[in-house]
Parts: structure tokens; C-alpha cells; sequence
């Protein structure tokens, strides 16, 4: 029986297994899927669909009637035995699973493995698919890493040849024309101990009350013209993956590391943003030059910072301890017209000899990582401001929250702070380190995400009104638009028009997209290793969200969120408030909150859906 009342649409899957459908009828209309409602939908399948009728949610919901078109048959995924059935899963809640045919060895269960799918069977519990090639064993450890980088496609990063093997890089500087010499200036960088490639440096003095701040990005439109077989490779990768087995750079290798880095003790191309700034942090002065320069001191963050514990090296060190003083004005300028200064949440790995994870370190910004941030902010500010006015760039925006997710953020501050409070102030007011993590993730669940626009609605969490990502175009191809763009207003020519920048903009979001969901699949499978290396321990954990059936809580060791069902809590009746931030007991008055600090022990280690299991400790 045909239904009139159907739309079509493509599926995003979200990581907890709920998805997304854009409508194709109308491309303003974004729906909900619930896991019960996908009907074996896969990521980017092509669906027919019907709203369903909802009363108490401002979102619509969907439920999916049929699959239209597949948007592929070939997936990288995980073997796991049950009964005299072997299945396929690629990737957590999967809505259907597959079942290996034609396939008699045993085979070990984690086993990473590349397979076909031969028939969806679409009315059928189980799809069929055959073992195209095994790709690494689970002992293996480079497993999670070929896991990962072949699931995301990104070892299949297109290739191609440079043509700069035998590049004379000495003459093609010499021959540049119109860029200012800056090689004599003592500019330097500040990147991590690992870094391979050098988008920027940096270049700082101080005299008559002024400071000169010179931000050198590397001029990589010098070596890759629009159109070109690299430029479109660049777009088909469109940023850069690093992982700690291995990087994959957006730009063939040597002219990510080599030709275009800038690189110590190197005659580089580069692109110069110029400000002078009062010592109070206040623009009087901005320009933008095309440059030739030599980074002549390559820093790491930690080097910094030991330079900046010991005033005796301020004589030696004059530029650094520059820096440090006008990076503090430009962040206290910016926290105070509005940016947010939420905790962030992202994690580093000590590794064994087999790739399993030793230890786990909370990622903190240090000071001179904050450094070299607002120089990049501050560059990027301008060029948004300069292009906006006489281009039209690539915007980077992140909209303002909805009047609902403003609500959320206000009761949850309301609930936690005895006065209003902004939201800097509520995160800067809580002691507990791991407290403040848990309570600035629940602002940023919120927000909108941020993405690139052709139209600009400014950038809520920085407080800009106009921005633009411009200084690392060795690793993103946003920004290397822009500096074709910035390039073109300097020689006063015309922007041509290779293509369509609609098009540049949908590939580049969905590759943000999926170089994210990599980063945060491999981290979370090398977090539940190392719990499950770790499951007699009884863990500190901070409670992270609430319902009548289970606590979402933080394991506060491993930065990752595990459940623990109600069913474990002292006997009693647990009442959910009316703000969902507390379960209280009826009879014992027992009260859980957002924030609470638990003891847990592992109940389950869920490895096929990536999930982990707690129960309280005695």
C-alpha cells in the first residue's frame, strides 16, 4: 500500500546509534530516528521515511519504511563468534547486523577484517556478507589503529605526485617578487614535542609603548595552484590525521614537512599578519603582507613553559616573556566581551611495546599553548574581517544556542550556584577538576556545533562577529581557500571561480565530521582497554546525567563514560526531579546529583558495542 505521506532523505548515524535524516523534499527539515525506528538503515543510506506525530518534544521523529539506496557495500569491522554463527560489527548499535557466509575457518573474535556485503535481505534479521581481506589480527598492535584509519577510509587518502622531488626550493624563493624580507627578524614557533609540520611562527617586539606582533603563516598557495591535481586531492582529504602510529597529511608528505613548514633555520614563504597593539591589548594598527622569513628558534610547549617558571631568563628570552604578557590581555579582552572558557576534555595515551594503553593523561592547556592561541585567534579575527569586506571567504560559525538549549544551561547553573552566575563564572567557581570537566561537557552538549558557512553568523563560544580559520593551511583546506582569497585582495585581482564553493564547504564539513568521529572511535577503544586492563580496580567516578533506569557516570581515570543501572542503587523507589539533575529516594531520602562523586567497580565490558558497565563499590 503506497504512502502519501512519505519523504526520502539521507541518514546520518550518530555515535550512540539515534539518527539524523536530511530530507531531500526539504532541505531545512532535519528528523530524528530513534534505534527502534531505523529499520537496518546504515550512515548515508538513502531512506524513505514518515513523520511521526509528537506532543511533548520540539523535535521531529521519524520512523524509516523502506531503504531506497545503500550508500555502500564494503565495510572494515570486527569479528565475533556466537554459536555456529560468526558476525560482522562496524560499528556500535549497528541497526542490523551481518552475518559471514561462505567462510568455514575459525576465526578469533576482534579480528579486524574488510568484508562485501553480498545480500542486504532486506526483509530479513540478518544481513549476508563475505570476507573480502583480513587486515590485522586483535593481538596485533596496530589493530585498533588499521581498524580505525581503514573504516575511515583515511588510508585510502588519495595519492599523487608532487612533482617537487627535485624541487630547486633556494631558487624559487630567490625569484618570489613584491613579498617583504622578515628573515632577519628573530621570529620563532611553539608547536608540540611531536609536531611535523610548521603552519606558523611568530615574531614580537616591544618599543615606545607599543607592541609590533608579526604572525607568519605558511604561504602553501605558493606551491599548490587552484585546481591543480594536488589542490584536489587536498579537497578530497580537505584536513590532516594524526594518530599516534601514524599521521596523514592533507598535502603529499614533502611539502607538508619540507617544502611549505616552516621549518627551523629555513628561508620559508609565508603570509603576514602585522599588528601594533597599546599595552592594554588594542589593535591601532593591523596589515597583511606576503613575506619571506626564517623561523630561527623551533619550541616546544614544554619549553616554554619552563622559560616563562624562571625570571632570570627574561633578558635572554625577551620575546617569549612578551608574548606571555600581551596573550594575557588579548585573553582577558576576549573572556570579557562574552568568549566561553570551558574545560575541554580531550585525552593523551602512554603506550606498552604491544599498543596497550599504560596510562591516560587529561589534555591541559598550558600557558604556552594559550599563547600561541591567541596570536592564531587574533590572526584569524583580521583576515575574517578583511576578506568579509572585500571577498567572499569561507565563514567559520558557531550559532548561538536555541532558546531551549539556553533554558537547559540555566537550570543547570540555577540548580548548582546560589546566584546567576554567566557561564564562565559558574565553571570558574567549581573546585573539583574533574567536577568542572563534567559540568563544562553538559554546557557543551548545548551548543551548536560549530561548521563552515558561505553566510556569516559570527562565532558564539570566541564572542566574534565575523570569523574565518586561516592559519593552518598545511592541515586544512578551509584555510587554504582563504589564503587564495587573501592573496587575490593583496594583487588586487579577481577571485576566479574553480567549482563551486557550495560544494567545497559540504565536502569539508562532512570531513571535519568524520576526522572527529575517527579521533573519538580510536580513543574510545583505547579507553576501554585500558579499563579492561584495569577492571579489579574500583574507580572514582563523577555522575555526568540522570534518568529513572540508569546514571550516566565519568570514570574519572580514563575520561569515559560508563552506566550504571539503578538496579545497583540501595532498594528503594527513586524519584527523577523535575529538572532531571537528581534521583531521590522516597523512603531513605537518598540523593544522587550531576557532580556527585561515586567508587565503582566493572560489571561488564561490552567490546561489540564499545560500552562499559559499573556497579557501585561496597
Amino acid at each position: 500500500m503506497r504512502n502519501n505521506n512519505a519523504k526520502s532523505g539521507i541518514i546520518t548515524i550518530l555515535p550512540d546509534g539515534r539518527g539524523i535524516i536530511n530530507s531531500t523534499n526539504d532541505k531545512f527539515e532535519k528528523v530524528f530516528v530513534s534505534k527502534v525506528h531505523l529499520n537496518g538503515a546504515f550512515d548515508q543510506d538513502e531512506v524513505k521515511y514518515t513523520v511521526q506525530r509528537s506532543y511533548h518534544s520540539s523535535f521531529k521523529k521519524a520512523k524509516i519504511i523502506q531503504i531506497l539506496k545503500r550508500k555502500k557495500n564494503t565495510f572494515t569491522g570486527r569479528v565475533y563468534n556466537e554459536g555456529k554463527n560468526i558476525f560482522i560489527i562496524v560499528s556500535p548499535n549497528q541497526s542490523k547486523n551481518i552475518k559471514l557466509i561462505k567462510y568455514s575457518r575459525p576465526i578469533t573474535d576482534f579480528t579486524v577484517v574488510k568484508i562485501d556485503i553480498v545480500d542486504w535481505n532486506e526483509r530479513g534479521p540478518f544481513a549476508h556478507g563475505e570476507i573480502n581481506e583480513v587486515i590485522a589480527q586483535p593481538n596485533d598492535p596496530l589493530a585498533d589503529h588499521l581498524y580505525v584509519v581503514n573504516k575511515y577510509v583515511i588510508n585510502g587518502l588519495l595519492k599523487v605526485d608532487s612533482g617537487f622531488e627535485n624541487f630547486d626550493l633556494d631558487g624559487f624563493i630567490s625569484d618570489q617578487k613584491d613579498r617583504i624580507d622578515y628573515s632577519l627578524l628573530n621570529t620563532f614557533s611553539i608547536d608540540p614535542d611531536d609536531a611535523q609540520d610548521f603552519d606558523d611562527a611568530i615574531s614580537i617586539k616591544f618599543q615606545k609603548d607599543i607592541y609590533e606582533l608579526i604572525i607568519h603563516i605558511a604561504d602553501v598557495t605558493a606551491f599548490v595552484d587552484e585546481g591543480s591535481s594536488i589542490d584536489h586531492v587536498a579537497l578530497q582529504n580537505s584536513n590532516s590525521y594524526y594518530f599516534p602510529e601514524k599521521s596523514y597529511h592533507m598535502l603529499p608528505y614533502e611539502l607538508a614537512t619540507k617544502y611549505c613548514s616552516l621549518v627551523p633555520n629555513e628561508k620559508r614563504l609565508a603570509v603576514s599578519l602585522y599588528f601594533e597593539l597599546t599595552s592594554d591589548g588594542d589593535v591601532v594598527s593591523q596589515q597583511a603582507h606576503l613575506s619571506t622569513i626564517k623561523n630561527k628558534n623551533r619550541m616546544t610547549y614544554g619549553q616554554v613553559n619552563e622559560l616563562l617558571s624562571k625570571s632570570e631568563n627574561i633578558q635572554k628570552h625577551e620575546d617569549i616573556f612578551l608574548l606571555y604578557e600581551i596573550h594575557k590581555k588579548l585573553k582577558s579582552k576576549r573572556l570579557k566581551e562574552g568568549a566561553l572558557n570551558l574545560s575541554g576534555g580531550e585525552s593523551t595515551f602512554e603506550f606498552d611495546h604491544q599498543g596497550s594503553p599504560l596510562k591516560i593523561i587529561d589534555k591541559k592547556q598550558s600557558v604556552s599553548h594559550s599563547m600561541v592561541e591567541e596570536c592564531m585567534l587574533l590572526a584569524n579575527k583580521y583576515a575574517a574581517t578583511l576578506l568579509s569586506s572585500k571577498s567572499l571567504p569561507i565563514f567559520r560559525n558557531h550559532d548561538m544556542p536555541s532558546r531551549r538549549a539556553f533554558l537547559k544551561i540555566e537550570s543547570l547553573i540555577s540548580a548548582f550556584s546560589d546566584k546567576p552566575k554567566n557561564f564562565n563564572d559558574f565553571i570558574g567557581s567549581i573546585r573539583s577538576t574533574k567536577k568542572r570537566g563534567v559540568f563544562s561537557k553538559l554546557i557543551l552538549k548545548n551548543l551548536k556545533r560549530a561548521e563552515y558557512s558561505l553566510t556569516n553568523k559570527g562565532h558564539y563560544g570566541l564572542s566574534f562577529d565575523t570569523y574565518i580559520h586561516f592559519t593552518s593551511p598545511i592541515r586544512r583546506y578551509a584555510d587554504l581557500h582563504c589564503h587564495r582569497l587573501l592573496k587575490n585582495v593583496l594583487n588586487n585581482q579577481k577571485t576566479p571561480q574553480i567549482g563551486s564553493v557550495d560544494k567545497i564547504i559540504k565536502k569539508i564539513n562532512q570531513n571535519e565530521q568524520k576526522a572527529k568521529n575517527a579521533e573519538n572511535e580510536y580513543n574510545r577503544l583505547k579507553k576501554i582497554k585500558y579499563i579492561k586492563l584495569n577492571q579489579e580496580k574500583i574507580f572514582s567516578c563523577t555522575i555526568e546525567s540522570l534518568s529513572k533506569k540508569y546514571i550516566l557516570v565519568n570514570i574519572n581515570e580514563a575520561n569515559f563514560t560508563a552506566t550504571l543501572s539503578t538496579s545497583y542503587l540501595k532498594h528503594d523507589r527513586y524519584r527523577l526531579a523535575r529538572n532531571k539533575h537528581a534521583l531521590v529516594g522516597q523512603f531513605s531520602n537518598k540523593t544522587y546529583k550531576i557532580g556527585d562523586e561515586l567508587k565503582v567497580g566493572i560489571n561488564k565490558i561490552d567490546m561489540i558495542n564499545q560500552a562499559v558497565h559499573v556497579e557501585l563499590s561496597n
